[in-house]
């Protein structure tokens, strides 16, 4: 995964954090958006809190399929530019109130900064997948969280509720607000921790500016709606991308991964297991062909591949006792005239190494030969051309 900050304002050095599992950075830097690096994961564009806006508005019942216009009309009052000019995008969690109407809350930033702030990345060739809010507003109304960030030569304070994100001006302004908040979570930034200590007795949690982005890649929103939707292909891409890293990393999937490579490890060693009882039994059965070969043929002393030569001994034994063999040319002229078709006489004898081909046979004579003998067990009876070719069966 590759998750670049976009800056408040138009630049071409972009901050950027690597991470394989979407929990731990992997690595961080800058670099003009030509150099940043192609890791082949999701590409996530962080939009700075600078430049985000938060309207909490209520939605009427069944809204879903005139949701752009409805949102205008709620958004026409509260807003101070254009609508045409602005893009907006309502909460993740507003699902129930499209059709049951509710509160919703709805993030806003100007179109004409998102198409300048990601014109750079689009123009070095990276497909940006989403585009989520650095902070954005809690789940629960019992929820907060207080971000105390250095921006420059103050404080900035970020206090984060179920219905907005409030940008306080100063850090003891937001600790009154935060207070009365039952389940509370303060963030800050290293180089401010020592404010914050002052001003709290509330554990401090620190968080670097690239830790608080890699918290925004997972925070369930997306921007890359409306002009800069992307098409289903790409949002199967990136569900795809997003399971498969959950099931690889998600410490909720660890026992689910331990069971698997448990089962595979255990098939591996079966497979290994039965390859080498296969093994053993093809080496017992290569080793009786092999005494059975020299204990027959005391004459053999090494032995090479036992059934070829077995097979050459035993021909080399029929013809020292001068016994007759399927081979033999006299012996397959006696299978093939029996019985011979009438008037057939062959033009042409000619016999290689068992093999026996009569030539110049009519194609009745053939077909004769061919039903007589097709069948046979000792020989193997086929016709080239006018030729009718006779081979015993273990002649080589």
């Amino acid at each position: 995964m590759l998750i670049v900050h976009l800056q408040p304002q138009t630049t071409s050095v972009f901050d950027y954090v690597s991470s394989i599992d979407g929990r731990n950075i992997a690595r961080s830097g800058q670099s003009l958006a030509k150099d940043l690096p192609r890791l082949g994961g999701e590409v996530v564009a962080v939009v700075p809190w600078q430049v985000l806006a938060w309207h909490s508005v209520t939605l009427p019942p069944g809204v879903a399929g005139r949701l752009h216009t409805v949102l205008g009309s709620l958004l026409e009052d509260s807003c101070l530019q254009d609508l045409s000019e602005l893009h907006w995008v309502l909460s993740p969690q507003a699902t129930s109130q499209l059709r049951q109407g509710g509160t919703a809350v709805v993030a806003v930033c100007a179109k004409d900064w998102l198409r300048q702030a990601i014109a750079p990345l689009l123009a070095a060739g990276l497909r940006i997948q989403r585009l989520v809010p650095e902070v954005c507003p809690s789940l629960a109304p019992d929820e907060a969280q207080l971000y105390l960030l250095d921006d420059g030569a103050r404080v900035q304070a970020l206090l984060c509720r179920h219905d907005s994100v409030w940008r306080l001006p100063q850090a003891s302004t937001a600790l009154v607000a935060w207070e009365p908040i039952h389940h509370k979570t303060l963030w800050c930034e290293p180089t401010v921790a020592d404010t914050a200590q002052r001003l709290s007795d509330v554990m401090v949690l620190l968080q670097t500016p690239q830790q608080r982005w890699l918290q925004a890649a997972g925070n369930g929103w997306n921007l890359a709606q409306g002009e800069w939707a992307q098409h289903s292909g790409l949002r199967g891409w990136r569900w795809v991308q997003s399971a498969w890293r959950n099931v690889r990393f998600d410490p909720a999937w660890q026992a689910t991964r331990r069971g698997l490579a448990f089962l595979l490890l255990i098939n591996l060693l079966g497979l290994n297991l039965w390859a080498w009882q296969v093994q053993v039994q093809i080496s017992a059965q290569r080793d009786s062909v092999n005494a059975l070969l020299i204990s027959t043929f005391p004459q053999v002393k090494v032995v090479i591949d036992a059934p070829i030569q077995m097979r050459r001994e035993l021909e080399a034994l029929q013809k020292n006792s001068a016994q007759l063999q399927d081979a033999d040319m006299d012996v397959m002229l006696q299978v093939l005239s029996t019985p011979w078709p009438a008037g057939a006489v062959p033009t042409q004898i000619d016999y290689r190494g068992g093999t026996l081909r009569l030539g110049g046979l009519k194609a009745d004579a053939l077909d004769a030969l061919r039903q007589a003998h097709g069948q046979s067990s000792r020989y193997l009876f086929t016709v080239q051309g006018s030729q009718a070719v006779l081979q015993a069966k273990g002649a080589r």
